[in-house]
C-alpha cells in the first residue's frame, strides 16, 4: 500500500518536471502541444492505473483551458485534435480493461474458480 501511494507521487512528481523541462523555450502553442504529448504517453504507460484518472483528467482540462488563448497554426490544431483523440482513447481502454477484469473476477467467483 505505501509503495503504491509512492509509486503515485513519484509519477505526479516526474510528470510536472517533464512538463517544466519541456514547456521552458517553447511558445504557449508548443507548451500546449508538448503538454499534451505527456499525457497521452502518460495514460498509455503500462503502469498507468485508471484510480489516477482523475488527476490527470484535471491537468488535462488545464492544457484544453489555455489551448483556448493560444493561435494555433492549421497542423498545429490537427496534432491538437490527434493528441485529444489519443488522450481520450487510452482513458477509454484502460477503463474497459478495468472493466474486464472486474467481469473475469465475478466469473470466476461464480465458478468457484481461484
Amino acid at each position: 500500500m505505501k509503495t503504491n501511494v509512492l509509486v503515485r507521487i513519484a509519477t505526479v512528481v516526474g510528470l510536472l518536471v517533464t512538463f517544466s523541462l519541456l514547456t521552458s523555450c517553447q511558445s504557449k502553442e508548443e507548451k500546449v502541444i508538448s503538454q499534451l504529448e505527456s499525457l497521452c504517453k502518460t495514460v498509455e504507460k503500462e503502469s498507468f492505473d485508471i484510480k489516477d484518472v482523475d488527476s490527470l483528467q484535471a491537468k488535462f482540462d488545464a492544457v484544453r483551458e489555455t489551448a483556448k488563448e493560444c493561435n494555433f497554426t492549421s497542423d498545429q490544431l490537427k496534432e491538437v485534435a490527434k493528441l485529444e483523440a489519443r488522450f481520450t482513447k487510452a482513458i477509454a481502454k484502460k477503463a474497459l480493461q478495468r472493466v474486464g477484469d472486474a467481469v473475469e473476477g465475478v466469473l470466476e467467483g461464480l465458478s468457484g474458480e481461484e
